[in-house]
């Protein structure tokens, strides 16, 4: 898996002066509140974006490692694709991908499910688990560096603000009736 290479996300900086210049216009906008989010939405997907560059030296995504991760820490180590897209926050199309990914690999495989024929389960195989728990340590211990750049104080002030941030999308989503 290639580096992700990108200098900086969508938008630029010239993007959002550009934006900032539409959104003056608007009733009802604050230009400050919409600049605020674009370059917050901005720093959330270069924060990203330095994740997956970490992971690339591992050959997997962000996801696949999540996929990886969960299956060794679930007590049963397995799950079906549709538990497993809950988990990690993917479609169910894109676990498929990313499963047939990870099996092409050969971390994971498909088997049937224990009491349903219809349904399939996940699970890693040895190589999978060997992987995984030469890798873990050094995920964790990068997490715990890069989250201790920041105060404890900044660090929970962070947890609530996304919190917030969450709350308002899901009160959304509830709205709509989907």
């Amino acid at each position: 898996m290639a580096s992700v290479e990108a200098k900086c996300t969508m938008p630029s900086k010239d993007t959002i002066e550009r934006i900032m210049e539409f959104a003056g216009g608007l009733k009802d906008v604050d230009p400050e509140v919409l600049r605020e989010m674009l370059e917050i939405a901005r720093l959330h997907r270069d924060v990203e974006r330095h994740i997956e560059n970490e992971l690339a030296g591992w050959g997997l995504t962000a996801r696949q490692v999540e996929i990886l991760e969960t299956l060794h820490h679930h007590p049963e180590g397995t799950l079906t694709p549709a538990d497993l897209s809950v988990e990690v926050g993917l479609t169910r199309s894109a676990m498929t991908s990313a499963l047939d990914s990870t099996e092409k690999m050969g971390y994971t495989v498909r088997d049937s499910h224990p009491s349903d024929r219809r349904m399939l389960v996940i699970s890693l195989t040895p190589t999978g688990q060997d992987f995984i728990r030469k890798h873990l340590p050094e995920r964790y211990r990068k997490a715990c560096q890069i989250m201790s750049s920041i105060s404890k104080t900044e660090r929970k002030m962070l947890l609530r603000t996304f919190g917030k941030v969450l709350k308002f999308f899901e009160r959304e989503t509830k709205a709509k009736g989907t």
